[in-house]
């Protein structure tokens, strides 16, 4: 790591010992001054003579072979010429005043008495003068060895060969290449102060060429519209501008544009800038280059194979690189942070018709999901974020796009949207054509479009084709590798390989590149999934032109008349003209119901594709015709370019393209695909302050390194990197690993997700909103019976169809939207309930040109439907005029709620115990329908074509009631149960009756089976509160809400249901807040209304909704957490979707939620562990000592086991319920800070201990570490000594355990042993630290060296030798080898060590202790939470 290897040039730099508070060996365990100890296995210098008889004779040359010769450096030649002579130092032998010889080489090690640093070379010289006879043996170190020192003008014997240091080589920074770097760097800058000054000049005036606009579409109104409206209104009205805000202001910047509006910057290309956007993109690569070229320098790489031989020494390499490093990561960082922008700066500002690429720029909008109240530091935090975001415009998004053109149509494409420049605006617009507002002014533009209406309003929106742009796989990679993360981690790799720290360096490289690969993998095969999805086309049929003729359907545009064929897909957005169609939209709702679309009425009939009613008449992107009115058409179609009649015959089924392109639902959808919202979860939030906090505690132990090493260079180059490594690289993906899991485990259970972070949101869900019908219910009704009406009384219940009378079973058999499609029934499955219970068939072969249908009886008798009025939200109803063929007499039957067909039936109709009736079939769990019926006797069927709606079912009278039973889900109570269990609220929101639904919520448990249910209704006006069970009014309705019981609190004796009436009555009133989480039941609730329910509950918590996909989509968009029980795996509807029907999907969804948060969290607290760990206990400690850590424990910690135990945690089981409590969110809340510092303390109190330990060993002290002793330059080395093996053994067990810590959660994940990966990886890992730490010395544990030493030092201890080849042990004693009691003993306290943080963290952070401090910490300040009952 970069934090040990900066450390080790600053000990190769001092020249003193440490650590600062104590001096090695200088007392022992008694605190007597340690024994001057001898030292053994040092090496004689050469001994240099006048001749080779002066040779002691140990060192006698030997006699030379024949043919050879004995030469001046004491070994045998073939020829001496090119022997060099050592005892010349390099100097000539013209400069000595006697000719010296070399003896050869002393090979045996001597040993040194009383061994004394400050004498050690004349110690050295003394003993091996003694070994080799050249001094007495029983002479005293001192005294005259008679061997003179080396030096040109010496004359005596002999001589030690101590040849002067060479003068080192100097950078005196004038060299041709430090010159060629001034020099290139003083151009570059001119250059862009040129550049910008010449930009200023040029671009003096752009202020005023800049536009704003907005992203809403200038809408274009047809001629038909406007006849349409002077029909409705008398008036003729333009379509609204697409402008809402000023066309040109200087003022205007894009961090001050309203929301829906873009700023338009023109550029066009200059040539000088051009040349310094080229000197640009090579100056980036030059920096990384430079770096490149020091580091190989380092190694000997560049100049003549010697290190060091382009910058002299290592004291200028270091500096030079420290100071091209920052200029690189400055410049780098300044690339990455305008890499949007970069090219356009170097292009000229111009006004936008003169534009070669138009600058568009945006505002970033963020949803920030938390909940609760956020600590003052986070707010703060935030507040200052938000302030620096806003300053220097970091949320504003620019993307350049290039110009286009089509004749004199300039254009640019942004985000799959076309803008056409509109020089009257004089500026970029989106269009939309709006060809109508009513079913008559649609199907006025049922002859298409001429030729040159089509190219006119295609190069206003564009081709009807979506391209998405999916990168090569090398630009894919260079787009993932050009990020910060990347950056941070390619600088570290730097400084790794600058200081012979290449092992590590390339395992984190290959670890970085494969982690690479992998996300540029997904991404591209995620993005080619959404190419598939966008990118198609098809022929079909259209009128141009008066003729039909053969398209692409990318040459489709607003206006046109597409034919319909079976099984075509449709690519665009339509309503129908002619004909029926039935289409396939599951891919749109995930509903796999086929879905009937009728043709426009030729009637002043609102519509509007987006309204529930006009949804019976429109077509969408991306569905497919299952079936259609008439499939053939004859003969081939001809090319556009012969205009010639294909056919004679008219397609009998076609549409109008109302929207093409991104206008469609499809289109939206894959913009919001392509370009996604940022969502911001209170992990998001408080990322912020944890970094912060990582940067800040690297400050501090950047001024330890201050202090410590003292304030020079070294020290200073060591502080700037402790700073970074306090921030783990792979703390980012920490915090989305457990996501995937998540997601990977969801997609087993065939629920699937669209929005990774939002899973994260699961796991913190406390309210969960649910649809009944579909989806607390089974999704199909069963028909019950039928209550008959007749002289305003009730009849009774009839489940024999046959026994009703003739005209309700008309009704019943034609008051439908059902239809048949290959001998199936399509439509409402109530409608195909009651349908199929008629036991009628629907005849194909129509009679009749007036009738939609032929509708046959089981006895013969036949009708014809005449008209249908499909079922509208707003009515809450449907109708049809059908004419019975026997009597010829045209009857209307009009069918819906029967609150509905109270109000529009005739009073003497309705029998006085109405309510009560149809209240109590709700009570009963019916659904409750009612039909009225009108006999308009024989008349003109064209007359009753053209009658309108309202005429048409006015004076009805009622005449039955229809029963339907909504029969619960098997597992629907099993899952309401586990939610409440899990501490999760649950109410219902449905478009079903108050009384219904109640039933069904006190069947399934969401209401208590002895609670009472108040249902609040609106009745003259006024908001009134009634008891379901005894229909008496409530007047105080706050009193009754306050009733819990004394067994629960969170269990009330009153639930409250609205209609949708009362509730919007609540919110007009300002009521609605303080009673929103006391109702369980909002009924009759429409997709609106459901969209602003879940819109208040995410107010008061974090929120989920679950339907059925179908008219609650809206609000499973709107959700924090939206859940489709759809079989579509990709559905649209909301971010998770389940091909499972059952609401036990919830459950899952919110237990893998939790699970996901709280191994989230494990992961951050384990990596902030390490860099505690790593980071304030090893390194200080170390740097203390001036010891480094063995270089295979690092690359076992860094390379290995980091990664592995990440990848473990994130394996932890799925709790197999839900706990009454959801895992912490907070990465700085007092849970998980807890966790971490009572870890880090413990930590800190056990390595210190077994320092301690150490130093009262008798065998450590006088043999400590002592870094002036020992060549400093070997920093692979410095851990061959007792102090590093005692902190490399402590916290490996530390860091490895934190695993084990961090794995526990039994609350959300399953109990720790059922992690079989991580317990595998911990176990293995335990066992490899065991094993090192209390082996002898072996040829595994020497390859960490530790309980090691040189082989010869390892026999005299009484160990066998291990064979594996070692360098020599770079300390006096050659080894450090523990005594066998020292090691178990410390193994003992590693393993206590480990136990306490285990039980810390079980029994303090996750056990009763934390609960109880958590009870009174709220007990005493409250709960920031909000409550109320489940």
């Amino acid at each position: 790591m970069v934090r040990y290897l900066v450390l080790v040039t600053g000990l190769a730099s001092v020249a003193y010992a440490f650590p600062a508070f104590n001096v090695p060996n200088s007392v022992n365990v008694d605190g007597d001054t340690c024994p001057v100890m001898d030292r053994s296995g040092l090496m004689c210098p050469v001994l240099c003579v006048r001749d080779f008889n002066n040779c002691p004779d140990l060192i006698q040359p030997s006699e030379c072979p024949a043919g050879e010769q004995l030469c001046d450096d004491g070994a045998c030649y073939d020829s001496c010429d090119n022997v060099e002579n050592p005892c010349l130092c390099g100097m000539s032998a013209s400069d000595f005043d006697v000719l010296y010889k070399a003896c050869p080489s002393y090979s045996t090690s001597v040993t040194v008495k009383q061994y004394n640093l400050s004498t050690k070379q004349e110690q050295i010289e003394f003993a091996c003068a003694q070994t080799w006879g050249l001094v007495s043996r029983n002479a005293t170190f001192g005294s005259d060895t008679s061997v003179a020192l080396w030096a040109t003008n010496e004359t005596a014997t002999t001589m030690w060969n101590e040849c002067p240091l060479a003068a080192e080589p100097k950078l005196s920074f004038t060299e041709t290449v430090c010159l060629a770097f001034y020099g290139i760097i003083g151009a570059e800058v001119l250059l862009y102060i040129l550049w910008h000054a010449y930009k200023s000049i040029r671009e003096r005036h752009a202020a005023q060429m800049r536009r704003v606009c907005s992203q809403l579409p200038k809408t274009q109104v047809s001629p038909s519209v406007a006849s349409d409206k002077q029909y409705e209104k008398g008036v003729v009205q333009s379509g609204p501008s697409s402008i809402d805000v000023p066309m040109s202001d200087a003022t205007v910047s894009a961090s001050q544009l309203p929301a829906g509006s873009m700023l338009l910057r023109g550029y066009k290309n200059d040539i000088a800038g051009l040349f310094m956007y080229g000197l640009t993109l090579l100056s980036t690569a030059g920096w990384i280059a430079l770096l490149m070229i020091i580091v190989l320098d380092y190694y000997g790489k560049v100049k003549g194979g010697v290190a060091y031989g382009l910058l002299a020494n290592s004291n200028d390499s270091m500096s030079v690189f420290i100071f091209v490093w920052h200029l690189a990561a400055i410049w780098l960082i300044a690339m990455l942070a305008c890499k949007r922008r970069l090219r356009n700066y170097f292009r000229i500002e111009c006004s936008l018709p003169q534009a070669r690429v138009v600058q568009v720029e945006e505002r970033q909008e963020e949803v920030i999901m938390t909940e609760g109240r956020q600590n003052r530091l986070t707010q703060l935090v935030t507040k200052a974020y938000n302030a620096v975001v806003l300053k220097f415009g970091l949320n504003i998004v620019a993307e350049s796009c290039a110009t286009q053109h089509i004749g004199a149509n300039q254009f640019i494409e942004y985000r799959c949207t076309r803008y056409v420049f509109i020089e009257k605006a004089g500026s970029f617009e989106c269009h939309a054509f709006v060809l109508g507002e009513t079913h008559r002014s649609l199907l006025d533009c049922h002859n298409g479009l001429t030729s040159a209406e089509a190219d006119a309003r295609l190069t206003r929106v564009g081709e009807n084709f979506i391209r998405v742009y999916v990168p090569s796989f090398p630009v894919g990679l260079l787009q993932e590798l050009f990020s910060y993360t990347y950056l941070y981690q390619m600088m570290c790799l730097f400084v790794w390989f600058y200081f012979n720290y290449f092992k590590l360096a390339l395992v984190q490289l290959c670890v970085i590149l494969i982690s690479a690969f992998i996300k540029v993998f997904i991404r591209l095969r995620s993005e080619r999934r959404v190419k598939m999805l966008a990118e198609r086309r098809n022929q079909c049929r259209v009128r141009r032109n008066g003729v039909w003729v053969d398209l692409d359907t990318a040459d489709l545009v607003p206006g046109d008349v597409v034919a319909v064929e079976a099984n075509m897909e449709v690519m665009c957005d339509g309503c129908v003209l002619r004909g029926e169609v039935v289409v396939d939209e599951s891919s749109l709702t995930g509903e796999a119901m086929p879905v009937r679309k009728l043709p426009l009425k030729n009637e002043a009939i609102a519509y509007d594709p987006q309204n529930s009613a006009s949804k019976a008449y429109s077509v969408y992107a991306g569905t497919r015709v299952l079936q259609c009115t008439g499939s053939s058409y004859g003969s081939a179609p001809t090319s556009l370019d012969t205009m010639v009649p294909v056919d004679s015959a008219e397609p009998q089924t076609q549409i109008l393209v109302l929207r093409t392109r991104t206008a469609t639902d499809k289109g939206k959808l894959i913009q919001r695909i392509l370009f996604p919202i940022r969502y911001s979860f209170v992990l998001d939030e408080q990322l912020r302050v944890s970094i912060l906090a990582l940067l800040a505690y690297g400050g501090v132990v950047f001024g330890l390194s201050i202090w410590l090493m003292g304030a020079d260079r070294t020290s200073w180059y060591y502080g700037l990197f402790v700073v970074s490594q306090a921030f783990p690289p792979l703390l980012p993906a920490a915090l989305v690993i457990g996501q995937s899991v998540a997601a990977d485990r969801l997609r087993r259970q065939q629920i699937f997700c669209i929005d990774l972070p939002r899973i994260n949101l699961c796991g913190k869900v406390r309210l969960m909103l649910f649809d009944k019908t579909g989806t607390l219910t089974h999704s199909g009704m069963q028909f019950y019976s039928v209550q008959e009406i007749a002289n305003t009384t009730f009849g009774n219940a009839e489940q024999n169809i046959e026994k009703l009378s003739d005209q309700i079973q008309i009704g019943l058999a034609s008051c439908h939207a059902a239809t048949e499609i290959d001998q199936q029934l399509i439509g409402n499955p109530v409608d195909v309930e009651q349908f199929q219970a008629t036991g009628w068939r629907i005849e194909n072969n129509r009679e009749d040109a007036h009738s939609l249908d032929t509708l046959i009886a089981p006895d013969h008798r036949t009708v014809h439907v005449v008209r249908r009025f499909e079922f509208e939200h707003a009515r809450q109803s449907m109708s049809v005029a059908v004419q019975d063929a026997a009597t010829r007499h045209v009857h209307v039957f009009v069918k819906g709620s029967f609150e509905r067909i109270k109000k529009i039936a005739r009073v003497d109709s309705v029998p006085a115990d109405y309510d009560a009736v149809t209240a109590a079939w709700a009570k009963q769990g019916c659904y409750v329908l009612a039909l009225a019926h009108r006999d308009l006797g024989e008349m003109d069927l064209g007359s009753v074509s053209r009658m309108p709606r309202a005429q048409l079912e006015a004076g009805c009278s009622l005449v039955s009631l229809l029963l339907f039973r909504n029969t619960l889900k098997e597992d629907t109570p099993q899952a309401i149960a586990e939610l409440r269990g899990g501490d999760t609220r649950s109410v219902m929101v449905t478009g079903d009756t108050a009384l219904t639904a109640a039933y069904i919520a006190r069947e399934c448990g969401m209401v208590d089976a002895t609670a009472r249910v108040v249902l609040g209704t609106i009745e003259d006006d006024a908001l009134i509160w009634r008891d379901t069970a005894t229909d008496k009014v409530v007047d105080d309705i706050n009193a009754e809400i306050c009733a819990v019981t004394a067994q629960d609190p969170q269990v009330s004796q009153v639930e409250l249901a609205v209609t949708e009436a009362a509730f919007n009555w609540l919110i007009k009133s300002g009521q609605i807040r303080h009673l929103l989480l006391h109702i369980r039941i909002f009924a009759r609730m429409t997709p609106q209304g459901k969209i602003t329910c879940v819109n208040l509950h995410m107010e008061r918590a974090v929120t989920a909704m679950c339907g059925d996909g179908g008219n609650d989509t809206g609000a499973l968009r709107a959700a924090h957490v939206g859940i489709a029980l759809s079989e579509a795996e990709a559905s649209i509807v909301s971010p998770f979707s389940s091909a499972n029907p059952s609401i036990m999907s919830c459950v899952t969804l919110l237990r893998e939620g939790r699970a996901g948060l709280a191994t989230t969290l494990a992961a951050y607290k384990f990596l902030v562990n390490y860099a505690v760990v790593m980071a304030l206990l090893l390194e200080v400690t170390q740097f203390y000592f001036s010891v480094i850590v063995p270089e295979a424990v690092w690359i076992m910690v860094d390379g290995f086991t980091t990664s592995i135990m990440i990848l473990s945690i994130t394996q932890a089981q799925t709790a197999k319920k839900l706990a009454p409590s959801r895992p912490t969110g907070q990465l700085i809340g007092a849970h998980t800070l807890a966790s971490i510092w009572g870890q880090a303390a413990i930590n800190i109190a056990f390595l210190y201990g077994s320092i301690g330990l150490l130093f009262a060993q008798s065998w450590f002290r006088c043999n400590e570490f002592d870094s002036s002793d020992i060549d400093t330059s070997l920093w692979w080395l410095l851990g061959d000594n007792y102090e590093a093996e005692v902190i490399s053994i402590v916290c490996l067990f530390q860091f490895i355990n934190a695993a084990g810590v961090y794995n526990f959660g039994y609350r959300y994940r399953r109990v720790w042993a059922t992690n079989y990966l991580l317990v595998l990886m911990y176990s293995a890992f335990l066992a490899v630290v065991s094993a090192i730490a209390l082996a002898d010395p072996n040829r595994f544990g020497c390859v960490f060296r530790i309980n090691c030493g040189n082989t010869q030092t390892v026999r005299d201890l009484g160990y066998s030798a291990s064979t594996v080849h070692i360098s020599e042990y770079n300390n006096p004693l050659g080894h450090n080898v523990m005594p066998r009691q020292f090691r178990w003993t410390l193994w003992a306290m590693c393993v206590v060590n480990a136990v306490v943080c285990l039980a810390y963290e079980k029994l303090v952070v996750l056990g009763p202790v934390g609960r109880r401090v958590k009870a009174w910490w709220v007990a005493k300040h409250g709960d920031s939470k909000i409550q109320f009952k489940l």
